[in-house]
């Protein structure tokens, strides 16, 4: 596969013929580091390194480099498909690569089974039991994932994941990434090809390769999955959709594209201290509401309304043991917030006929002079 020495405003990258993007439109491009050696008596003076799938290659000049990167493509792309994402775990620095082969999702272990599933949330189930039974971990929560972001093959947490309170087994990672429109969050669905994209034909319809779900941020985008899972979900399962593990940049791109609803959702925890819950309450711009909370990870609900999205979270809650009943969350008008200074204007008596100011002001009566 070609690799090409680009110059770019930050200095050099490795262009490659890689489809990357929300829809394949885009170039994925490997940014190249430099840096000078440390080293108190150096034979070679400067060092160029560029980050492939979570390793770092380094070399004397960037020629050498492409080489190290030509040679990483071919040993973790071997039919020339790049890995969707890695199962690893940290502890043992092991980590299994998962890829998509003829329409299934399939991780290859070396020397060992060749596990497949039907989508990522079977391969994961697949990918944790063999973990747990060579005894790499004890538990699934063990096992992390990298996913890798196809504009410059960097091996990052996900976006975020969706989950659902009906189905447990659902798991679905989304990546962020380029579209036309500007950045994006995309599901984790089809893995990146070496080779360049397909040019559109006159008289044809969309490709493929731009039909991927992607939305401006992580609400907008769990909406679009609710209509695409509606023909094969009931009304329960579609509001049981939501987003968990997501990043804390991620969350905040969608408190930029929403604004106060001005209500809260309070509740007090089970433990000793009766912790009272509050947590804001966000309009989007279709008119839903949506709200967050910070577990083990950040998870956010979308509804329709204030008392659904308060059902939803109450659950959320009750299920991970903060609370005894489901239904203790209660939704409150946010209070008003407390004025830092008082203006002179907003000084007044509870007498209004009196009014503040020297003996000369009106309403104020001088005292009569007393002769003895």
């Amino acid at each position: 596969m070609p690799i090409h020495l680009e110059r770019s405003d930050d200095g050099y990258v490795f262009r490659l013929g890689v489809r990357a993007g929300i829809g394949g439109q885009e170039t994925a491009r490997l940014p190249i580091q430099q840096r000078m050696n440390d080293s108190p008596h150096p034979v070679l003076k400067e060092i160029h390194s560029c980050e492939v799938a979570g390793r770092t290659l380094e070399a004397a000049n960037q020629f050498a480099l492409r080489e190290k990167v030509a040679m990483l493509l071919d040993s973790i792309a071997p039919a020339r498909t790049l890995p969707l994402a890695y199962f690893r775990v940290p502890e043992m620095d092991y980590e299994l690569p998962v890829y998509e082969e003829d329409g299934e999702i399939v991780s290859p272990v070396l020397s060992g089974p060749k596990l497949k599933a039907p989508d990522l949330a079977g391969i994961r189930r697949a990918v944790c039991n063999y973990l747990i039974s060579a005894g790499y971990v004890e538990e699934p929560e063990q096992v992390t994932v990298g996913v890798l972001r196809p504009r410059d093959l960097r091996l990052v947490e996900p976006a975020a994941v969706f989950r659902s309170q009906v189905d447990s087994d659902m798991w679905l990672p989304t990546v962020e990434g380029i579209s036309s429109e500007g950045p994006v969050i995309g599901v984790l669905a089809s893995a990146a090809r070496l080779g360049e994209p397909e040019r559109p034909r006159r008289g044809v319809g969309p490709l493929a390769q731009d039909a991927a779900p992607a939305a401006p941020d992580v609400m907008t985008l769990l909406r679009l999955l609710r209509a695409e899972l509606a023909p094969r979900l009931d009304l329960e399962g579609i509001a049981g959709l939501y987003a968990s593990e997501i990043r804390s940049e991620i969350w905040d791109a969608v408190e930029a594209r929403s604004e106060e609803a001005g209500t809260r959702l309070v509740a007090y925890l089970t433990d000793d201290e009766g912790t009272r819950l509050e947590l804001a309450v966000r309009r989007t711009a279709t008119g839903e509401v949506c709200a967050a909370l910070a577990d083990t990870g950040i998870n956010a609900f979308l509804a329709d309304s204030e008392s659904t999205l308060a059902t939803l979270v109450g659950r959320h809650l009750y299920a991970s043991g903060f609370l005894r009943f489901a239904e203790e969350i209660e939704v409150h008008a946010a209070e008003a917030p407390r004025a830092e200074r008082l203006e002179t204007d907003a000084i007044w008596t509870h007498d209004d006929g009196i009014a503040i100011g020297g003996p000369d002001s009106a309403g104020v009566e001088e005292p009569e002079e007393v002769h003895t």
